[in-house]
């Protein structure tokens, strides 16, 4: 019985969590945010109500829990690096989990910098990210696109309540087939070889079954304002790793905030609420939308850059 218990014990560690811990949670908030991605790439905008949805979609997203949810994306691709997940298991081998986790309390950058395999974990978060930002940035050429169309100046304006629609902030949940996909332990994924896969290139459109190519492999780098970004996400990562991230609440809780982010795009959304409220045609909607509900963001949360 006891053996039975120990090899128990050691699975549940070398899995690094199980299904519902709070990387899992948190990303529930970014999923929402690429889903509506997804849907807005290829929605038909053929009058002012759709445009105005398009806006309220936008606009809905609390920056904080966004920001949390963005973070666990990255930790979570980089806990499917065959590389780096394999050198922390090794640090853990040679200096003991106490050691190692002690490490991960006191020193952001310890779970990128000590163990090995951290460019492999790299280069994977940094494509994920990238792929991201190409489809926020899509989302706002099309509505610049829009915007700068002359046929949408005859549709409709909705009424007076438009500032309070937009900072009603609602709940919603994601399909249950699709949180099925969202709650990869380590090495569960393979982003590496699999486009598709959880925190591959193609794996939000995968997600919404919509066609797309699979951008090349470029050898992106980190952006230099975001670097301490990506250390949150290789932490929690880590802890994940070592199956602790629901002992270290305090250390996840640190990790999944990210003051510069999370206020940038706090002040997108406002400027979009406040862009919303002073329009006076559609076409300068669509123009609101472009700039402050996609490019805008897409800054925000830009962490790969080309070298």
């Amino acid at each position: 019985m006891r053996l039975t218990s120990l090899a128990a014990a050691f699975c549940l560690w070398a899995g690094g969590a199980h299904a519902d811990e709070p990387l899992h949670r948190a990303l529930q908030a970014y999923a929402l945010y690429q889903t509506d991605i997804t849907a807005m790439l290829d929605a038909d905008i053929p009058d002012a109500a759709a445009l105005d949805a398009t806006l309220d979609r936008a606009a809905r997203h609390d920056p904080e829990r966004l920001t949390q949810g963005w973070l666990a994306y990255g930790a979570l691709t980089a806990a499917q690096s065959p590389a780096w997940v394999n050198g922390v298991r090794s640090r853990v081998r040679s200096a003991g989990r106490p050691a190692v986790l002690r490490q991960l309390r006191r020193d952001m950058s310890y779970a990128r910098r000590r163990p090995p395999g951290a460019d492999e974990a790299t280069q994977i978060v940094l494509r994920a990210m990238a792929s991201d930002n190409a489809r926020m940035n899509a989302l706002a050429i099309r509505f610049q696109g829009l915007g700068n169309a002359g046929d949408t100046t005859t549709w409709s304006r909705r009424d007076s309540a438009r500032e309070a629609t937009l900072r009603a902030p609602g709940s919603r949940t994601l399909a249950p087939e699709l949180l099925a996909r969202l709650r990869p332990t380590p090495l569960t994924a393979a982003p590496l070889t699999e486009a598709s896969a959880f925190g591959g290139v193609r794996f939000w459109d995968a997600l919404g079954h919509r066609t797309s190519p699979t951008p090349p492999a470029l050898p992106w780098r980190v952006v230099g304002a975001r670097s301490a970004s990506l250390d949150r996400m290789f932490t929690l990562a880590a802890l994940m790793v070592v199956g602790a991230t629901e002992s270290e609440t305090a250390r996840v809780s640190t990790a999944l905030t990210d003051q510069p982010v999370q206020q940038c795009l706090a002040m997108q959304q406002l400027q979009l609420r406040q862009c919303a409220s002073v329009t006076s045609t559609p076409n300068e909607d669509a123009f609101c939308i472009a700039q402050h509900g996609f490019a805008g963001p897409s800054v925000c949360m830009n962490l790969a850059e080309a070298p």
